[in-house]
């Protein structure tokens, strides 16, 4: 680099391309090609409407457990024969598992919104470090 002092709102380097230098003097940016910037818009934009519970199969089995505990408790209960403890083993398993899988729904839900709205901040955050740069040409 040469010792010359580059114009304001530019930098020169080596290979004689252009970057944008942010509004404040005082502060030190990293250096990212335009094309590098605009995929990583791309990539995090999809990234909200691509994602999946990650709990989901996990309660789908509760709640798929709890159902056919709950469905067996009635000829259980009209069956003769049984040890008393039977019924109230399922009606424990029922529940159990049904609770079980709403915790976990609630669970998973919340941790989607959370995801979304770290992706919301990314992506205003991105819109923010764009705007210190000004019109920035595409």
């Amino acid at each position: 680099m040469s010792d010359q002092i580059p114009p304001s709102g530019s930098l020169t380097y080596t290979r004689n391309d252009s970057i944008a230098l942010p509004q404040s003097g005082a502060e030190n940016r990293f250096a990212i090609r335009r094309s590098d910037w605009l995929r990583l818009q791309r990539y995090v934009a999809p990234c909200k409407k691509d994602m999946e519970p990650t709990w989901s199969g996990w309660y789908f089995l509760c709640f798929g457990v709890s159902g056919s505990a709950f469905l067996s408790i009635v000829p259980l209960s009209v069956a003769t024969g049984l040890p008393t403890w039977v019924v109230p083993t399922y009606w424990c398993v029922a529940g159990a598992t049904f609770v079980l899988a709403v915790i976990l729904y609630w669970i998973s839900k919340w941790l989607c919104q959370q995801r979304t709205d770290r992706l919301d901040e990314l992506r205003k955050e991105m819109s923010d470090i764009e705007a210190g740069f000004g019109s920035l040409g595409t």
